[in-house]
């Protein structure tokens, strides 16, 4: 079933598809942050932007507008790069969740792919729940890509501008990719803090490789940007049914 795009609904329309059935989607995507010298500071946002549109068609959800900046203290020395305040960052995503709160809906889903805005939002599905009753999905793209890592990408590992980012943008947006400037880089743990491949201790840093990525872009290809959002797309698919019934 095909969802609704409300931007395009007057609010009489609005007034008619609202109600505690409505599952509504809040896409984050990160319109200004760095992601290595062949990627464009919009990368998040143009990733985002392209999983809310092939869900909406997919779903039925009530999809809202992107919100464009958010949570990233990773890298804000890098050009170009924006970051708001994380409390701030979570009452504006409260104060756009409450008017349709206030209305009866109880279930909203962020669609989230960033990393350091985990922390914040996963805060905020807790604090909603308790004031409003409400509940908060907070997608995990770590997860979800992880999920499909080992049988799609080559890349030893990744995380930022790498093979997973680069292939989906050379799906989404070719024009705006440069592979000619991808290339293999590796932020480097603090000692002690990862044990036979897990981390156990977490240290808050910035974005420290020569780069600016964490990963190996030069695997990428478009055809395996395509199987990442084909396969993105059906797990949320598959969650909004299941929450449907909760």
């Amino acid at each position: 079933m095909k969802g609704i795009i409300l931007a395009e609904k007057t609010y009489e329309e609005v007034e008619k598809i609202i109600n505690e059935d409505s599952i509504i989607v809040l896409p984050i995507g990160g319109a200004l942050k760095e992601h290595g010298p062949h990627l464009p500071c919009g990368c998040d946002y143009y990733i985002v932007q392209e999983l809310a549109k092939r869900l909406v068609e997919k779903a039925d959800i009530v999809l809202l507008p992107t919100l464009e900046q958010g949570y990233y203290p990773a890298f804000i020395d890098w050009p170009g790069s924006v970051s708001i305040n994380p409390r701030l960052f979570m009452d504006i995503i409260a104060d756009i969740i409450r008017p349709f709160a206030k209305r009866g809906v109880k279930k909203f889903m962020l669609l989230d792919i960033g990393v350091s805005t985990q922390p914040p939002l996963r805060l905020l599905s807790s604090e909603l729940h308790n004031e409003l009753g409400i509940y908060l999905a907070v997608t995990d793209f770590d997860e979800i890509w992880g999920s499909m890592e080992e049988e799609i990408c080559e890349q030893e590992k990744g995380g930022h501008g790498d093979e997973v980012e680069t292939s989906l943008l050379l799906s989404i947006c070719p024009e705006l990719v440069k592979m000619d400037k991808a290339v293999e880089d590796y932020s480097i743990p603090f000692p002690g803090t990862v044990v036979n491949g897990r981390r156990m201790v977490r240290i808050g840093s910035k974005m420290r490789t020569k780069n600016g990525i964490h990963g190996n872009p030069t695997f990428a290809t478009k055809e395996k940007g395509d199987l990442i959002l084909e396969k993105s797309v059906d797990i949320l698919v598959n969650f909004i049914n299941q929450f449907k019934g909760v």
